[in-house]
């Protein structure tokens, strides 16, 4: 059964298979965490309790999408609790990544409408979520999720203009 479920240990050994393939594949729209370089289960901890936290981030809750009978992990996905000026721009509330070899089987799709019931629970809305000019996929994940495309800004990261989409949905 493909379910949302907070991370849990069992599904790391995938998790870090999903990053491998990211790295291996040069993909860079979504970043998920080097589990060599630190307890990620600690350091999402402290981002969904807001603690220690560096000064330019906000507090999120992170899900995985599993399929349980095979413990693989398929996708991850970050609700943050609110908007900072960074994220306002580029980020926004949501941000997803599903495993470069299970992209295109709708697992996106799936992973967000699911993401909207805990973004709901934490009585964030509208919600906004962004992505690259160019990622068409990600925009197709969004409007079949029913966000309407709010804008396109130019937004200045680590020196490069990058064209944004902004979508934005009412949930509440």
């Amino acid at each position: 059964m493909v379910r949302l479920i907070v991370p849990k240990e069992e599904y790391l050994q995938s998790y870090m298979e999903a990053f491998d393939e990211y790295v291996a594949n040069n993909v860079s729209t979504y970043h998920f965490t080097d589990a060599t370089s630190c307890n990620i289960f600690a350091k999402f901890d402290r981002y969904r309790k807001e603690r220690d936290l560096p000064s330019d981030r906000v507090g999120e809750d992170k899900y995985w999408l599993v399929d349980d009978e095979k413990t693989y992990f398929i996708g991850e996905i970050a609700i943050r609790h609110r908007l900072n000026e960074a994220l306002a721009q580029r980020g926004g509330h949501i941000g997803y990544g599903v495993r470069y070899s299970e992209w295109n089987r709708g697992y996106g799709t799936k992973m967000l409408a699911l993401a909207l019931e805990k973004a709901k629970e934490l009585r964030i809305s509208p919600v906004l979520i962004t992505c690259n000019d160019d990622n068409l996929a990600s925009a197709r994940v969004m409007e079949k999720n029913g966000f309407v495309l709010g804008d396109t800004i130019l937004v200045s990261e680590d020196g490069t203009e990058i064209l944004t989409r902004r979508y934005w949905k009412s949930i509440l």
